[in-house]
């Protein structure tokens, strides 16, 4: 598990974390507002590296401070490789 920083945003202290799953990085995130209180994001999603996992969390906490809603995953969680020798299909 990585906690690599924290970033104080609006007076929000957020702590973007990226947890090593082997072939992925999930991202998940913690929160500290102002007065105190902290609140934990749960798994964001799963990423090819660390940083994208933190850039996301990030991404994602900020959306949270502001309101707005989070930030599209631009990774897809799963990618289905298709074994040798069969035809690929168009989706």
């Amino acid at each position: 598990m990585e906690a690599e920083r924290e970033v104080l945003y609006k007076g929000f202290t957020l702590s973007p974390i990226a947890v090593d799953d082997g072939d992925f990085y999930t991202a998940m995130l913690i929160v500290r507002a102002p007065g105190g209180e902290r609140r934990a994001s749960g798994m964001l999603g799963q990423f090819p590296c660390a940083l994208s996992a933190t850039q996301y969390a990030l991404a994602y906490g900020m959306a949270d401070v502001d309101h707005r809603e989070p930030p599209i995953l631009d990774w897809p969680v799963r990618i289905r490789v298709p074994l040798a020798g069969r035809r690929l299909r168009a989706y």
